[in-house]
């Protein structure tokens, strides 16, 4: 029997948060572009996406004119509009609304798979490798002797990945990875791997050249992103130099599939960051991975700091990966700052997440009415009526 989308609704979410990211650039919110689909059969898909290079209020308003495209299509039709439409804006335009991609794609997804009566939604994207998904230990920039604790908790608890913000400073630079190193070899953990992300900031290639040295010294084994995303025939030459025991990941570099063969060619990366909410849904994101894989280059699955709704997607889209080169970056807003809006949220054991799907019924709208957000654009009132709205639907179906 054929499944087609009755009603769609999307609201907006935002949670403070406070933390630095290399060069001491400060985060305080997140925003999520959270999207209900309602089938004519009862199912009801729920998906998330995030602004990458966009503003949320340009998802939203994004989302809503899809939302009109897709609305009374089958869900497989659905899914085949929203790639080829994304496709077509990867041609066309320097910039996508990846988030509103993601959202509406993980939605339809999340609805196919409860369609087919698929156990994951890993089954609906490729299959299912594995029910226990590695993950990775994010240390945000902070004083070292903090971040050294972290790092100390971080091996305790299991963790075989852990990745570092860095200051641009080279002085800072030295002080911190001096303190992680000790910390580190303190436990004897030298399989551990330390990945430095500096988010660009090294202009020049004088001074990326004397950062990597320092990291080289201290055992990092990878540095992501060590340049600005357009210096790829200087990040070239940094790879040359240092490799084989400095690995250099290219995340911001990254903007459309297409760019996946220029890195390969360019010989520029060791390993490429995916980020779905970069490369706008969970199915482009898996085939560009399995294609960088097959150029010879290693892939990384990012982090952007997602709801219990985007993390459990995140997990499915790991587990249909069939070779994973790295842990999963994303552990989700609820083991980070603590909001769970998931009355199952996942719970990290040695370093591992169980494999969940995401349900509407699991979802805490309380929570999420509290966290609703408005601006000039998106009035609160508008937003409270969709997700009341979508409540209703709920009960009735």
């Amino acid at each position: 029997m054929t499944v087609t989308i009755k009603n769609i609704h999307s609201i907006i979410l935002s949670f403070p948060i406070s933390h630095y990211i290399s060069g001491w650039r400060s985060i305080t919110r997140t925003f999520h572009l959270i999207t209900f689909l309602l089938t004519d059969s009862g199912t009801i898909g729920v998906g998330e996406g995030t602004p990458y290079w966009s503003s949320i209020t340009e998802d939203y308003a994004k989302a809503i004119s899809l939302a009109k495209k897709i609305q009374g299509l089958s869900l497989e039709d659905a899914l085949s509009l929203l790639r080829t439409s994304e496709y077509e804006e990867f041609r066309r335009k320097e910039r996508v609304n990846y988030g509103t991609y993601l959202a509406l794609e993980s939605a339809v997804l999340h609805a196919l798979s409860q369609s087919k009566g698929a156990r994951y939604e890993a089954e609906i994207l490729g299959g299912v490798y594995r029910t226990e998904i590695p993950v990775a230990y994010t240390i945000f920039l902070n004083h070292p002797k903090i971040m050294a604790d972290k790092l100390e908790h971080a091996i305790r608890s299991g963790y075989k990945h852990v990745k570092f913000k860095i200051p641009c400073s080279l002085e800072e630079l030295e002080k911190q990875l001096q303190i992680l190193h000790s910390a580190r070899k303190r436990y004897g953990e030298e399989e551990v791997v330390l990945r430095a992300d500096a988010n660009e900031c090294f202009f020049t290639l004088e001074k990326a050249e004397k950062a990597l040295y320092i990291m080289e010294k201290y055992g990092v084994n990878i540095v992501e992103q060590p340049m600005p995303r357009d210096a790829l025939k200087n990040i070239a030459r940094l790879r040359r130099k240092f490799c084989p025991s400095l690995k250099i990941m290219l995340d911001e570099s990254l903007r459309k599939p297409s760019d996946i063969e220029i890195l390969a060619q360019m010989e520029v990366a060791d390993v490429v960051n995916f980020h779905p909410s970069k490369l706008s849904c969970l199915t482009v994101t898996r085939e560009s991975i399995l294609k960088t894989q097959r150029l010879g280059m290693k892939a990384n699955i990012g982090s952007a700091l997602m709801t219990d709704i985007g993390l459990f997607h995140y997990l499915n889209l790991v587990a249909s990966i069939p070779h994973l080169d790295y842990p999963l970056e994303e552990l989700g807003l609820s083991n980070f700052y603590g909001y769970t809006i998931s009355s199952t949220p996942s719970d990290i054991t040695k370093g591992k997440i169980n494999l969940h799907n995401v349900t509407a019924k699991s979802l805490d709208y309380t929570i999420m009415k509290k966290f609703v957000i408005s601006n000039k654009t998106l009035l609160e009132e508008q937003l409270k009526s969709l997700m009341e709205k979508f409540i209703l639907s709920l009960r009735q179906s």
